[in-house]
């Protein structure tokens, strides 16, 4: 220890370098790390997590639908693979009686759910068998802590909940997610209350179930698949387009895409510490090559190499792990970066912390830096042979074979930067792609506010129609508001609302075969307010009414389907039982994201809106707003407005559609900086290694060059000559590097959006930028050697 204190002082700039730098390298790894724990590998705190599945119905259209209530019900009783099933519904709940009303996204769920996920509460309890009916409710830690100042005394007491009072009975543990993982809060679901049981075509039950233990996933769906054909045998007609039986592990399709990202994420901050590593080690053997002469002495009064090698491992052990435990607190730090930064672009980023499992893998990485720093280095030196004392400085054997090692760890930084700009920028090149996608609608100046209504003063299409029309008379009277219009779903709102349709006068389709839409409700007004274009006819006016023909508006894909070579204005669909005109052809609108392909959607106006839509409707309004000045000036007056109208009507949501638009692909945004990030650093870190080699190695020949200059040969010759071997090392690494940006670009174009598989031209452009940065690093020290008076070259030891 006091040997390495004294090296430290007597190169204090190169001790800093190297902890700060291993305290970089560890702390964003660490800080990476973090966040794939939280999100992608901490299991969910239920019981036994691996074998829960969220269990979708496979349609023809589509691989996850949810189930109808008689379909459940069979899958219940007749399979053989699964402990047990427990159904839910997205449900949303304006929270009143203690100030401003709120709107709530929350689940209802079967009694058995709980039990079946095995959630232990952090205070009260779950719901039992008998709760069905009951008005209970049970929070998320967050909702707890957020509404209600995380008040011990919660239990037992009673919460408005549209309109309806509800017993808290428990709270969740923290770190709990529900698999529509916005919900906040849970109430019993009653599915024989509920009217679409009847309707073996009504798919509204979303299902979690267990497997039984030793059962696999492909054989639980072999077994369910085979329900699923009976199903369509014996019900033909509701179940034809029902093909089958989906399972996915539940803590994957809570965390979505999120997962594939991530992973990605966290070998690009691999790679970035490996060219960390390398530049450590590179600095490492050039501070400790001047330490020749003593080891040789050693070597010479008769000290082994392993005890040389663990002398020097230890050395630079010391200063790694220093660098690895600052790199600990640095990763703290960066970790609560990402969660600001990530906001709710990813799931679970509150659960981020310096876990056990985050500050072991901290000191694996550690111990792994420590290793690849310093075993080249204290291999090399332990060999310094006893000729050494006679005189190191123009000892070649060694600086031949140190220049070597030297050279070997600038390939090394090269190709690992290589790979990492290539990822970087094929990242950025797809997320500009993503952004440039038309989304259909002209986002500027757009506010929007989602509006939960009292279920029961608000159950009839007579009663919203009524609200509609006041609120919307209100709203266009604030300053700044130039025109609003509602919607049952608004774009990118991740929410799915479909029904089938038959077209008239074209084929009958067969059962398996008929088509399925998008279904909006809308006011009149509402695709001038977004700025969708109507490409023919006309959109809803106050003359579309529950007395006049019915209408609607379709979108371009669903007119391309049925009438690719005429107009479909004037022509009708069926639609439930009802035939309805189509007035208007409309753009296609990237309802499910930007990255998503074109749906066929299908627009009718609220006021010819059927019975069965009233509750739907009534539990998500959305408001589109323009404005006539910056939208979010505009959103306290209409919050205003919406509580002077009805007090209890909840706003939530309230935001913009650029806004909007930048949520839908926020993982996305907060992988590429990151990436991007990694891809900076890893080249400017393989800039300056490539710089500090070049330095070391030109100062080692400083005679060198003194005597070919004195003998006459010229500077373009002597930088032609120091430039070979540097080019041999970049050439190594360049070549190594293209074949690992080859794999990378082959493994981003699966989950890159609009990549074109191997990029080879992104990768010759990335391989020659990198190739003359390197090289421009490597002829400023050379050109400052060349350019030396050859007398004071000649002086030089």
């Amino acid at each position: 220890m006091r040997t390495i204190s004294r090296w430290a002082r007597r190169r204090p700039v190169t001790a800093a370098a190297v902890i700060v730098t291993m305290a970089l390298g560890v702390g964003a790894s660490t800080a990476v790390y973090a966040v794939v724990e939280a999100v992608v590998l901490r299991a969910l705190p239920v019981r036994d997590p691996g074998r829960l599945v969220w269990m979708w119905n496979a349609r023809v259209e589509r691989e996850r639908a949810p189930f109808s209530a008689l379909d459940f019900a069979d899958y219940r009783e007749q399979n053989r693979v699964l402990e047990g099933l427990a159904p839910f519904i997205n449900w949303t709940a304006s929270l009143t009686g203690a100030g401003d009303a709120e709107r709530l996204e929350g689940v209802r769920v079967d009694p058995t759910f709980f039990d079946l996920l095995g959630v232990t509460p952090a205070t009260g309890r779950v719901f039992r068998s008998g709760d069905a009916r009951a008005q209970v409710a049970v929070l998320t830690d967050g909702l707890w802590r957020r509404r209600f100042g995380a008040d011990p005394a919660i239990v037992g007491r009673l919460v408005s909940l549209n309109g309806s009072g509800y017993t808290v009975v428990g709270v969740l543990p923290a770190g709990f997610v529900f698999p529509f993982r916005d919900a906040e809060i849970a109430v019993p679901l009653s599915i024989e209350s509920d009217p679409r049981v009847p309707d073996r075509r009504a798919g509204f039950l979303r299902v979690v179930a267990r497997l039984k233990p030793g059962v696999s996933l492909t054989a639980a769906k072999t077994n369910l698949d085979a329900i699923a054909a009976r199903l369509r045998r014996d019900y033909p007609d509701a179940n034809a387009k029902k093909i089958g039986v989906n399972l996915f592990p539940l803590d994957r399709e809570i965390v979505g895409d999120a997962r594939s990202l991530l992973l990605t994420l966290l070998g690009a901050v691999a790679l970035l510490l490996l060219v960390a590593c390398a530049n450590i080690a590179n600095l490492l053997l050039v501070a400790l090559a001047s330490r020749r002469r003593e080891l040789s002495m050693r070597i010479a009064l008769g000290a082994t190499r392993a005890r040389i090698v663990g002398q020097i491992l230890g050395e630079i052990a010391v200063l790694v792990v220093a660098g690895g435990a600052a790199g600990l607190f640095v990763g703290r730090a960066l970790a609560r970066v990402l969660v600001w930064w990530g906001g709710t672009a990813l799931p679970r980023l509150d659960d981020i912390g310096l876990t056990p499992g985050v500050c072991a893998f901290a000191m694996t990485v550690t111990a792994a830096a420590a290793l690849l720093c310093g075993l080249a280095p204290a291999w090399l030196l332990s060999g310094a042979p006893a000729a050494g004392l006679a005189d190191e400085g123009r000892s070649s054997t060694g600086s031949v074979r140190q220049g070597r090692v030297h050279r070997t760890f600038v390939a090394t930084q090269i190709a690992a930067s290589l790979m990492l700009l290539v990822a970087a920028v094929l990242t950025v090149r797809s997320f500009a792609k993503l952004q440039a996608v038309d989304p259909g609608f002209d986002a500027r100046d757009v506010l929007s506010v989602q509006l939960a209504l009292p279920p029961a003063r608000y159950a009839t299409p007579a009663d919203l129609i009524v609200f509609a029309d006041r609120i919307h008379e209100q709203l266009t009277r604030i300053d700044g508001v130039r025109e609003a219009a509602a919607i049952s779903l608004l774009p990118l709102s991740g929410l799915l609302n479909t029904v089938d349709y038959r077209a008239v006068g074209r084929p009958e389709p067969p059962r398996d075969e008929i088509p399925q839409a998008h279904y909006r409700i809308t006011t009149p007004g509402y695709f001038h307010v977004m700025g969708i274009p109507l490409g023919d006819g006309r959109e809803f006016s106050d003359g579309d009414r529950e007395t006049t023909r019915r209408v609607a508006v379709i979108s371009r894909t669903m007119a391309d389907r049925h009438w690719p070579s005429a107009s479909p204005i004037g022509e009708h669909i069926i639609v439930n039982n009802d035939t309805l005109e189509i007035i208007g052809v409309c753009a296609d609108v990237k309802q499910f994201g930007l990255d998503a392909g074109r749906t066929a959607d299908l627009y009718i106006p609220l006021r010819q809106m059927p019975n069965g839509q009233a509750q739907f409707v009534a539990a998500r309004m959305y408001w589109a707003i323009r404005t006539t000045e910056d939208p979010l000036a505009v959103a306290d007056r209409v919050r205003s407005e919406v509580r002077r109208t009805d007090k209890d009507v909840a706003t939530s949501s309230t935001r913009t559609m650029p806004q909007i638009l930048a949520a839908s692909i926020g993982s996305r945004r907060f992988n590429t900086d990151l990436i991007r990030i990694a891809g900076a650093a890893g080249v400017l870190l393989a800039i300056i290694g490539v710089y500090a080699v070049t330095a070391f190695s030109v100062g080692r020949r400083t005679r060198e060059i003194g005597i070919r200059l004195t003998l006459g040969a010229t500077s373009r010759q002597i930088v032609q000559a120091l430039m070979n071997a540097e080019l041999r090392s970049m050439g190594i690494g360049l070549a190594v590097g293209v074949c690992g940006a080859l794999a990378v670009s082959r493994v981003l174009s699966q989950f890159l959006f609009a990549a074109a598989g191997v990029e080879a031209a992104v990768i010759a452009a990335v391989a020659g930028v990198l190739a003359a940065a390197a090289l421009v690093a490597c002829l400023v020290p050379i050109r400052r050697a060349t350019r030396a008076d050859p007398v004071i070259a000649l002086r030089a030891d």
